[in-house]
């Protein structure tokens, strides 16, 4: 994953990503994927840091990218792309290794589809400054020889943007103290734009963002 930021502009929305690696190696992952009217939205991250994490961060990826090509080839569900993840990466995965990630869609109309499996809960920051969470829908990939995952359908407005984030955002540091999801809520609501955020993180966590506006 590139450091710099991407900025993609699509049909009434913008989509911008940004990926921080703390080392060399980063064990998060993000794709988007535009097909007939809808954009497909996926971020996660893989449980540790450096080496052993990216390799694992690189099997999702190839995975991820073509298990959403397919399902949106087929329309399917997002909990259904997440089920599919986690049985590729259930006999794969040591036991001490797992991933948590969020799979979604975005239809033109602004319809928004989301499932999150154990991942930090996306946030949409609404046009008037309110935020919503989009909790768990599901648990963590890899682990459970048996899970299911639940989708939640919302509505993203002209004005609204769809914040989404690995964990290193939130256990980062703001003046000495750890941000956590309250306190990003805190900072978004009072307008600050999600990339500026990351100028006075301290972390040494790998920091991941995909920012969608309507």
């Amino acid at each position: 994953m590139s450091s710099m930021p991407a900025v993609r502009s699509l049909t009434q929305t913008e989509v911008r990503a940004i990926s921080r690696p703390a080392r060399t190696f980063t064990g998060d992952f993000y794709y988007t994927h535009r097909h007939d009217g809808r954009l497909w939205l996926a971020l996660g991250d893989v449980a540790g840091k450096g080496l052993p994490a990216a390799v694992v961060m690189a099997m999702i990826q190839e995975e991820l990218e073509q298990r959403i090509a397919s399902c949106a080839t087929a329309e399917c569900d997002p909990a259904q792309t997440l089920l599919r993840l986690h049985q590729f990466l259930a006999p794969l995965l040591p036991s001490n290794r797992f991933a948590t990630a969020v799979v979604g869609w975005l239809n033109d109309d602004g319809r928004l589809t989301i499932a999150n499996g154990g991942h930090c809960p996306p946030l949409i920051v609404r046009r008037d400054g309110t935020i919503e969470e989009i909790g768990s829908t599901g648990p963590i990939l890899g682990v459970l020889p048996r899970a299911t995952w639940t989708s939640v359908t919302t509505t993203l407005n002209e004005g609204d943007t769809l914040v989404l984030y690995s964990d290193g955002v939130t256990e980062a540091l703001v003046d000495g103290e750890e941000l956590g999801v309250r306190g990003l809520r805190e900072l978004l609501a009072r307008g600050t734009a999600p990339e500026a955020l990351l100028a006075n993180l301290q972390t040494e966590d790998d920091v991941t963002l995909v920012v969608v506006t309507r």
